[in-house]
């Protein structure tokens, strides 16, 4: 039965020690009960989730330390809430120095049914990552760590992060899970530590993917996936389906993970034969996004690298999208 994600002893101790007041306080507001809204009847329509002004969003964010390491990273930033729909608030962290997003969350209040869920889990309340954006605008890519499918910056190496600060968020609005829908498979990569798909079937469908690709470098996979270049048994394109992910945090969402049906589709997917067609994906790499000067030798090997040769477009000759981490295959 999969089990709630581990939270460091920090973030447990910090979380017990933020108080209602100290996520709902706004600077220069007295802390009356009646102001911030805690007598019954009282006015939370500004708040994200009932819960967060931006001030104390900011504060909470201080206490973690994740506000400490992002600003290592990319240097002071500002911190946006917007709440035009409490319940489907819009975080975004602003770069002072680069003038762009370096983090940029659409989060909104969402049940059980939305992801499938079925009886008294159709009623659960769920804490949905409609999309999520990561990255460095000031840093270039290099072959250590090469674009993945969508990106436009290389990103913060704070996905973990991020991912705990959301659990932190479900628990404290009383949500039953934290839910989302990759919008590709190198994303789907990226959330499946924490993550699971609801569908047995797709889980194994991906597993069946990432087994294919073993031995080659993910973000070699993750292209490989985008392009079209992996084959099931009957020699047809396999393709990556966005599926709904949850990370449960309560029992009764985790028992739905765990029953026959959901295991028994899980393993019949995850024993279908694909395989990985090089010859496409050499002829498909996009050369053109990838960082300037010689790629590894090892690249060289595994795509036939001739430097003397023009550069392929890419995925039908598009740019790529912005939003690498996007969590929803509509946003």
């Amino acid at each position: 039965m999969p089990r709630p994600p581990p939270l460091s002893p920090h973030s447990r101790r910090t979380y017990s020690r933020l108080s209602g007041l100290d996520l709902s306080a706004s600077a220069g507001e007295s802390l009356s009960l009646d102001d911030l809204g805690l007598e019954a009847g009282g006015d939370r329509v500004g708040l994200a989730f009932g819960t967060y002004s931006r001030e104390g969003l900011e504060r909470a964010l201080h206490a973690y330390g994740f506000a400490q390491r992002l600003r290592e990273r990319v240097g002071p930033f500002e911190l946006r809430l917007s709440c035009q729909d409490p319940f489907q608030p819009r975080i975004t962290f602003l770069s002072r120095r680069y003038h762009a997003p370096v983090a940029d969350l659409s989060l909104r209040r969402a049940t059980g049914a939305e992801v499938g869920f079925t009886h008294a889990a159709a009623e659960a309340p769920l804490l949905y990552l409609d999309s999520l954006l990561l990255q460095h605008p000031g840093r270039p890519f290099d072959w250590n760590r090469p674009p993945l499918p969508g990106q436009l910056h290389p990103g913060l190496s704070l996905s973990r992060d991020i991912l705990e600060l959301l659990h932190l968020m479900a628990r404290r609005i009383g949500a039953e899970a934290v839910a989302l829908m990759p919008a590709t498979f190198a994303a789907a990569c990226i959330y499946e530590p924490r993550f699971t798909f609801v569908d047995g079937a797709a889980q194994g469908r991906f597993s069946a993917m990432r087994r294919s690709g073993r031995g080659w470098p993910r973000w070699l996979l993750a292209w490989a996936v985008e392009l079209g270049c992996m084959r099931d048994a009957q020699g047809e394109p396999a393709l990556y389906a966005p599926s709904p992910m949850i990370s449960p945090l309560s029992r009764r969402l985790a028992r739905r993970l765990d029953t026959r049906g959901w295991h028994r589709a899980q393993r019949f997917q995850a024993k279908q034969g694909m395989t990985l067609d090089e010859e496409a994906l050499q002829a498909r790499f996009p050369w053109a996004r990838m960082p300037s000067g010689p790629p590894p030798e090892r690249v060289v090997e595994m795509l036939g690298y001739d430097p003397l040769s023009p550069p392929s477009p890419g995925l039908d000759g598009e740019e790529p999208g912005s939003s690498f981490l996007r969590a929803s295959a509509t946003s």
